[in-house]
């Protein structure tokens, strides 16, 4: 990561219970999104910041909604609470209600990074998760 970059590293699915990604999701469990990202040393300096999530069913087309749970954020300035150091990890929420309908079907994340002084200036990341499926 150079110093005027910031970026998504990966994007995964877990159980909310769990520390490692997990590609079967259990619909009767609320389950997270995880972003990782990195900000390079002078990105630091209060640029903003927005964070994009989109969950897509691949067998309806339909989207998942994704909660932000409380001490969790979708935007921001780096180098401000909550993003203070060039490395951070946000975990969003996919309740269990939001998941039944889908039992079965195999379903992918897909975020966005945009990092910059205002929207005309915005360097975008993008990045999208490995399948995972809500099991029956």
């Amino acid at each position: 990561m150079g110093p005027n970059s910031a970026a998504i590293i990966r994007v995964y699915t877990r159980e909310a219970t769990g520390d490692i990604s997990d590609n079967t999701i259990d619909p009767g469990a609320n389950a997270n999104v995880v972003v990782d990202l990195e900000a390079g040393s002078a990105t630091l300096g209060g640029l903003q910041w927005h964070i994009g999530i989109v969950v897509k069913d691949l067998v309806t087309g339909t989207d998942i909604p994704v909660t932000v749970p409380p001490g969790a954020a979708i935007n921001g300035n780096l180098g401000t609470p909550p993003w203070t150091t060039q490395s951070k990890t946000f975990t969003y929420d996919i309740l269990a209600a939001n998941l039944t309908a889908h039992k079965g079907n195999l379903c992918q994340v897909y975020a966005y990074l945009l990092v910059g002084t205002n929207a005309g200036n915005y360097d975008a990341s993008f990045v999208e998760s490995g399948p995972f499926l809500v099991l029956p």
